[in-house]
């Protein structure tokens, strides 16, 4: 087994400030002293401080009033442990990505990576990743590597300040390793770390150099079994985390904001976060929910769809970046969330050199998206057949409304399918030739035609000679088709279209009705 420990050093500061200076506008209200408090209320003592803060003097440890009389200005803020559970537990289902085995500690996360490594590439490029996602989520880390998960642990809050990453790869070398850490990085309490300091003992290698039975009988069987669990003597299961059913992320800002733009940051690592979930659940997103909280008024929401289900972070960013540019803010935001109740199946597409059908059909989702996120809601829309043979009415909206076409609407594959058998003849409808219609092909048809284009309302056509006339004198290429249907509703159609092509070269769809075959009607326009 092999064990990375994530140590989050900085969490809880990060938690009550995940927004970093960004642009100006945010540097001007992020780079101010800023330091979180723990203890009692009477003697609050700094729990940790962000760089401007320890710039000035303000080291964790220190009493919040001699805190604020070396930083001039400095902003306190009560740690808040339920919101530091919440943070670990999002970047557990983030981690979860790299390893099912995830287990949850008190300020980081432990991942059990033996069977990873060769997916990632290494033990090396996976600390790079890891290192790399956890700064897009606003975190610092600091990384332990080791056989066991304790001395893992151990490793990161080691080394939480030094650069770098201490690892210990076999297990004969972690007595060595783990000797030099001080004894209160164990959690032990107060009482026993002050029994072991009296007797000169503030290190690992000098507790392990003790006689084994009598350290048990003195500090306890708890603390020998930390030691031989941290040393691989001893079993450490330990229980992983279970991804939830949904995703959900929220962050507090610092500071109120009436401009979008600064909502660049929060948004982008939570989006951060959404990917490594969906990753490591094997999932993607059809809809994602963005809410701005404005204090005591009803959250904002903005609901963003995608064609097909999707997780890339690129591609949600530019989609809300395309919704968050036309929003104009009626109060300031004090939070961003971001929501996603339902996850569908998702499945990674091979590279390939030349464009093929997939990334073909991917350019095309791409671009539904962004209309959809510029235009408003309900405006663009996807559509399917209808059993009516009537083209005004073969087709409907997906929500199950029955849409009428309009001029620069895709009608074609929302009607009755090229070469689909039922665009012809069924129960209630017929199809037919008429002797008095002018020439047309003769050519056999294996399919009827449908154009591109339906207009939104048949358009009369002007007759000369006894020809229909669209920019010019009309020559029919293919028909009649008899449609014949709607008895049952009030609004009886009786038709003959034809395929008819102008002077230009434009494709027409035409028709009359055999009640007055002297009146022609155009009803859709070719590609």
């Amino acid at each position: 087994m092999l064990w990375i420990a994530l140590y989050l050093p900085d969490l809880p500061l990060e938690v009550v400030n995940r927004v970093q200076a960004g642009n100006a506008a945010t540097a001007l209200v992020v780079d101010l002293p800023l330091a979180v408090s723990d203890g009692p209320d009477n003697r609050p003592f700094v729990l940790s401080a962000n760089p401007r803060a320890r710039a000035a003097g303000v080291h964790p440890g220190m009493a919040v009033a001699a805190a604020c009389a070396l930083a001039t200005g400095l902003a306190t803020m009560r740690r808040d442990e339920a919101r530091e559970l919440q943070a670990v537990r999002q970047v557990a289902g983030w981690a979860a990505q790299f390893t099912p085995s995830v287990v949850l500690e008190r300020s980081g996360v432990l991942l059990e990576v033996a069977a990873s490594l060769k997916l990632f590439g290494g033990l090396a490029r996976l600390l790079g990743q890891l290192r790399t996602g956890l700064s897009a989520l606003g975190f610092r880390a600091s990384f332990g590597v080791a056989p066991t998960p304790l001395g893992a642990w151990l490793l990161a809050r080691g080394g939480h300040e030094q650069a770098g990453v201490r690892a210990c790869l076999e297990l004969s070398d972690l007595p060595a390793r783990l000797g030099e850490l001080p004894l209160a990085l164990l959690d032990w309490p107060r009482e026993r770390l002050d029994a072991l300091a009296v007797l000169g003992i503030h290190r690992i290698r000098e507790a392990l150099a003790l006689p084994r039975e009598g350290f048990r009988r003195r500090f306890g069987a708890a603390a020998q079994s930390d030691l031989d669990r941290a040393l691989g003597r001893a079993a450490d299961p330990r229980p992983c985390f279970a991804l939830p059913d949904r995703f959900s992320s929220r962050i507090d800002l610092p500071f109120d904001v009436l401009d979008t733009a600064l909502l660049d940051i929060p948004v982008a690592r939570m989006l951060a976060e959404m990917e490594g979930f969906l990753r490591a659940r094997g999932a993607g997103a059809l809809e994602i929910v963005l809410e701005l909280e404005h204090g005591r008024s009803v959250p904002t929401r903005l609901v963003l769809g995608a064609a097909a289900p999707e997780r890339a972070l690129a591609r949600w960013q530019r989609l809300l970046r395309e919704r968050l540019d036309r929003l104009e803010l009626k109060a300031t935001v004090s939070a961003v969330a971001i929501h996603v109740d339902t996850l569908h199946g998702f499945g990674e597409h091979s590279s390939s050199f030349l464009p093929d059908a997939t990334r073909r059909a991917q350019s095309w989702h791409e671009l539904t998206e962004r209309l959809a996120s510029r235009l408003e809601p309900g405006a663009l829309f996807s559509v399917a057949p209808r059993d009516d043979h009537r083209p005004e009415q073969a087709w409907r909206r997906a929500d199950g409304r029955v849409a009428r076409p309009r001029v620069g609407t895709v009608a074609a594959v929302a009607g009755t399918p090229a070469g689909s058998k039922a665009s012809t003849a069924s129960a209630g409808s017929t199809a037919s030739a008429t002797s008095t219609a002018p020439a047309a092909s003769t050519t056999p048809r294996t399919r009827c035609e449908r154009p591109v284009f339906l207009l939104e309302r048949p358009r009369v056509l002007v007759c000369a000679e006894s020809r229909p006339q669209y920019q010019g004198p009309l020559e029919l290429v293919s028909g009649p088709e008899r449609i014949e249907s709607g008895w049952w509703d009030g609004r009886p159609v009786a038709r003959d279209y034809y395929v008819a092509r102008n002077r230009a070269g434009e494709g027409c769809w035409i028709y009359r009705e055999p009640a007055d075959p002297s009146r022609w009607y155009l009803h859709g326009l070719f590609a």
